[in-house]
């Protein structure tokens, strides 16, 4: 399997999740979705459908956010909405 955009430019996560900036879920890192943007090229998205968030710029190592987050879990819940405040 070829690495996703993401990897190739950040490496692998160290959690093996991926934390949405915009909807603030978490997904597996292998997970993402993609779309064809209006120029034809092939774009990485959030896993979820319902988000405009890209998979490369907007999405966080799930272990970044857990350290401002220890109470959060080690695998995160599909669907579950993390808030990075508050």
């Amino acid at each position: 399997m070829s690495k996703s955009e993401r990897e190739a430019m950040f490496g692998k996560t160290e959690s093996g999740y991926l934390w949405c900036l915009h909807c603030e879920r978490a997904y597996k890192e292998s997970e993402y979705r993609t779309e064809v943007n209006r120029n034809g090229d092939m774009m990485e998205m959030c896993h979820y459908e319902d988000c405009d968030g890209d998979a490369v710029i907007d999405a966080w190592d799930w272990a970044d956010l857990k350290e401002g987050h220890p109470d959060y879990p080690d695998n995160p819940v599909e669907g579950k909405v993390y808030p990075q405040y508050g």
